[in-house]
């Protein structure tokens, strides 16, 4: 069984062996199939339909099969553009994909499929008096998808929900920021295509283990579960989404497939020891909340942590996330929870970094403190963070169906949420620099109710005076 790894925690082999069979396979035309496969169908139902990730786990497959017949080592890996969001990353390094074109937009000057380096001509394109050069226009397309983006995506049922929001809100927007060949119908052109679906079949599969009482597949008014794909379609046994919905039974997993182990904490009790022990790992906690409480949750040590909060009786709805708010380069979330089951997620903030911490969890049984009312279409408030790790929530009331501005001003760099309605805990949106110079602003087309805006500085250490208004239009 192949376990397709996160690209980040390659080892320098691994890269060098997977690289050398992409090479290969562009060198003996075999690549070059996959790429007008792509070009050709591109219209022909394998984006914007229900086929969109069933076809794409089998093209996927199918070219990792061919990579194992050169070396059968190599797995597909997958891109967290969660986590790797620059061009600083691995991903883009001298001896994997190479960096961006010169200039942006332009060729890739650098990298095992640069043209200069006389191996990754471009042979299959959308148009044949276009580039013979892989061109790329990274990062000027706008930002990659957020944790929450993905998370709200995972949180969608059923399948015919699901699929369109991943396609267009997630994956669309991947295949934008890296620009240049990447956007074109001959995107397989770039092979940062592969590591890009590798890991959209990769939230699917999550999606599945996420939603076990959900049909994997439903079908639409051009494909059904045994529509056979093209262009296998005269195979002997061709491939249809019903043949590929396990991606296990297909040969290979990922290595966030292991069986998830939830660690039961108890609020008050003495801090749990734990450890990341190798890179990407993610660990699982629960803890049950008996009544309406304010909850610390924080880890202690010298690791550099990230802390993620889910619920309530949902592992998969977030409430928040955390960085560096705790000492050091701990992670800290304070905040007040409806009575549940809550989960949290801790992960090393570098993809590849391991080490040791110890996590617990208090409460504070406390009357919610009467929130300071922003009136729609009024003036802005006036507030101050004038602590470290300080976070001002205010309420405004939606009145009537509309589209909400909530922004700040002056010179604070505020990163603002938005929560509700009629619950603090229902996480809609959050904005860090959205508004003019480091000011917050989130716009939402939301529903009558009562909504929760909190503030905080961007920086856990910060400190600094703003306004925060909201407006109507």
């Amino acid at each position: 069984m192949g376990i397709r790894k996160n690209q980040s925690t390659l080892t320098a082999d691994e890269k060098s062996r997977f690289v050398n069979a992409v090479l290969q396979l562009k060198t003996n035309g075999v690549y070059d199939r996959y790429v007008r496969q792509h070009r050709d169908l591109f219209n022909a139902g394998i984006h914007n339909s229900a086929l969109f990730l069933p076809w794409h786990r089998e093209f996927l497959r199918r070219l990792e099969l061919d990579l194992q017949a050169i070396d059968p080592s190599v797995t597909i890996p997958y891109w967290d553009w969660t986590v790797d969001r620059t061009l600083t990353s691995s991903l883009w390094g001298n001896d994997f994909m190479g960096g961006n074109g010169v200039p942006v937009g332009g060729a890739v000057q650098t990298g095992a499929f640069a043209f200069s380096n006389g191996r990754w001509p471009l042979t299959v394109r959308d148009n044949p008096a276009g580039r013979v050069e892989l061109t790329r226009a990274i990062g000027s397309g706008g930002n990659l998808p957020s944790t929450n983006a993905v998370q709200r995506v995972l949180s969608r049922t059923p399948f015919s929900t699901f699929t369109p929001d991943l396609e267009n809100l997630i994956h669309n927007i991947v295949h934008v920021w890296i620009g240049g060949s990447a956007g074109t119908r001959s995107s397989p052109n770039d092979p940062a295509f592969f590591l890009l679906h590798c890991n959209v079949d990769r939230q699917w599969a999550i999606w599945q283990r996420l939603h076990p009482a959900d049909s994997p597949f439903q079908g639409d008014a051009q494909f059904d579960l045994n529509s056979p794909m093209q262009p296998w379609e005269n195979e002997i046994s061709p491939p249809t989404p019903a043949r590929v919905l396990n991606h296990v039974s297909l040969g290979y997993s990922y290595d966030t497939d292991m069986t998830t182990v939830i660690t039961d904490l108890t609020v008050g009790a003495p801090p749990q020891q734990a450890s990341i022990g190798q890179a990407g790992e993610n660990d699982w906690y629960r803890f049950i909340s008996p009544a309406a409480s304010i909850y610390t949750i924080e880890t202690q040590g010298t690791t550099d942590l990230f802390m993620s909060l889910f619920g309530p009786n949902n592992q998969s709805t977030l409430v928040t996330e955390d960085d560096d708010s705790g000492q050091g380069s701990n992670s800290r979330i304070v905040s007040n929870l409806s009575a549940g089951t809550y989960f949290v997620r801790i992960r090393h903030f570098q993809a590849t970094g391991t080490g040791n911490y110890s996590i617990s969890i208090g409460s504070a049984v406390q009357p919610q403190p009467n929130l300071p009312e922003i009136i729609v279409n009024g003036p802005a408030i006036q507030g101050n963070i004038a602590a470290a790790n300080e976070s001002d929530v205010y309420t405004f009331n939606a009145s009537q169906i509309g589209t909400y501005t909530i922004e700040t001003t002056g010179n604070t760099d505020t990163f603002v949420a938005l929560n509700g309605p009629n619950n603090q805990n229902s996480f809609i949106s959050q904005d860090d620099d959205s508004g003019p110079g480091q000011n917050s602003q989130i716009i939402r087309a939301l529903t009558p109710g009562m909504y929760f805006v909190r503030v905080r500085h961007y920086s856990s250490t910060g400190t600094g005076a703003y306004g925060i208004s909201v407006r109507r239009t």
